[in-house]
């Protein structure tokens, strides 16, 4: 996906036989997780209804599912009622991304809704608005490396794992960047590189159903058993396993 076809408002269009559909989304990448709800209606973009985050005192997978189903009630909705369930699959936390996955996929497969995987930079992207240049979204990947993408020109967006160095030589003037590293980088920053307001760094839920929305009328639904987390690396467990 391009920067300029992120859809910011989306048009999902005639709803076939149904009236209207009702979508959980769920932000799991980062230490506190977010969860929501939209409402979408023929011809008509979708409402986020409800929105809840969980605080990173709390863990996930003893929070997760409690604020799920509060939120629900908020609105009315049983579990049954879904027809959407939007997760971010990565980059991001490990054990995040697991939670929010499998929770993600267990919920589609016991209710039928229909399953979408969204990428988290694409979701933080969302959350910065059109832009005439390049919009780079990036995340801690640890040991002097960040996960980045590169939004706009009409290009495929590809996930790099690169060192901050490389990265900061990549900038240009006229860029545009965004993500919660720029707190220790914003002063490396070379000039005519601009920065999106910080409380736009982080990915939420809201634009991770907006995106999953704009994916599922594009056909792009997976079925539960396949949808898997995307770490874009391997762990450090993992790596040391192999030296």
């Amino acid at each position: 996906m391009t920067y300029s076809q992120m859809p910011h408002v989306e048009d999902p269009g005639a709803l076939g036989s149904k009236k209207q559909m009702r979508v959980l989304a769920l932000e799991t990448s980062q230490r506190q997780a977010c969860l929501a709800v939209l409402h979408v209606e023929a011809s008509r973009p979708a409402i986020t209804l409800h929105a809840e985050s969980i605080g990173p005192e709390l863990r996930a997978a003893q929070a997760l599912l409690p604020a799920m189903r509060e939120l629900l009630a908020n609105c009315n909705w049983r579990p049954q009622e879904l027809d959407l369930i939007c997760t971010c699959t990565g980059p991001g936390s490990f054990t995040g991304l697991r939670i929010g996955v499998t929770t993600a996929k267990t919920l589609a497969y016991a209710t039928g809704a229909k399953l979408v995987g969204v990428h988290t930079l694409a979701a933080m992207a969302a959350r910065s608005g059109p832009g005439a240049g390049r919009l780079w979204t990036v995340l801690d990947a640890q040991r002097q490396e960040l996960f980045a993408a590169c939004f706009g020109n009409n290009k495929a967006v590809e996930t790099q794992v690169i060192h901050i160095e490389n990265w900061l030589e990549q900038l240009r003037p006229g860029d545009t960047v965004s993500g919660p590293p720029l707190k220790k980088l914003a002063e490396r920053l070379p000039a005519g590189v601009l920065m999106t307001a910080e409380e736009t760094w982080a990915p939420r839920a809201k634009e991770v159903g907006q995106l999953g929305i704009a994916a599922f009328f594009r056909g792009e639904v997976t079925d539960p058993m396949q949808l898997v987390p995307e770490y874009f690396r391997r762990s450090a467990a993992e790596e040391k396993a192999d030296a």
